[in-house]
This record gives C-alpha cells, sequence and structure tokens, in this order.
C-alpha cells in the first residue's frame, strides 16, 4: 500500500489579510511536469496569473524547479512553463510560482513570473 508523502506547508509570512487583486481560474487541465528526478502527470486544480496549484502522481518538496507543458482548452496551444518553483505541498498536491515563462506561452496566456 502507498504512503501519502508528508505535507510541507509554509509558514504565513504574516496574519495580516491581503485581498488578492486577480482571480483564480479553476481549468481542471492536464499537464506534465518535469524535475531533474522525475516526470510526472498532474492536474492543474487552480491558475492564476503567477502560479497554479495541481494534484500530482509524485511527491516533491517544496523550492524544487519544474518545467511544464499544457493546454488550458482541447485542441489549444501549449504552454510552456520553462520554470516554476515549489511553494507548499499537501501529499500530492502542491502550489508552484511561476519563474520563467517561454515567449510564446506569454502571447497565449496572462501568466507573468513572479520576481
Amino acid at each position: 500500500m502507498a504512503v501519502a508523502p508528508k505535507s510541507h506547508l509554509a509558514k504565513p509570512k504574516s496574519t495580516r489579510f491581503l485581498l488578492r487583486s486577480y482571480r483564480r481560474i479553476p481549468p481542471q487541465c492536464g499537464l506534465y511536469y518535469l524535475s531533474g528526478d522525475c516526470v510526472g502527470k498532474g492536474i492543474v486544480t487552480n491558475l492564476s496569473h503567477t502560479g497554479m496549484r495541481i494534484q500530482g502522481e509524485h511527491a516533491v518538496t517544496p523550492g524544487l524547479e519544474l518545467s511544464l507543458r499544457f493546454e488550458l482548452t482541447t485542441g489549444g496551444p501549449t504552454i510552456e512553463i520553462e520554470r516554476a518553483t515549489v511553494r507548499w505541498v499537501n501529499g500530492y498536491d502542491f502550489g508552484l510560482g511561476f519563474v520563467r515563462i517561454n515567449p510564446s506561452a506569454a502571447t497565449h496566456t496572462p501568466i507573468t513570473p513572479i520576481s
């Protein structure tokens, strides 16, 4: 029987509530992610212009850098994120912050890298 990985939830930097100036989109599209250690498949469950939440098939750790490929719509353009950093982990769910985006992906989406 497989054992789920332990959660690595980051501690909040501040307890002050901040209202986001952007919307999150729940696209439910599939994607592939690649690190130096693994190639995995996952489902995008939440997407914003600076990051996304994924339900993956491999355990990852905060700070790990991944490359991503996905389509927001069936038959639509393939979006390539050259580098994204794992920000938090909860079992096989994890959050990513976009670091470097393929220039062609930037023309098809409002995704922007974080500083």
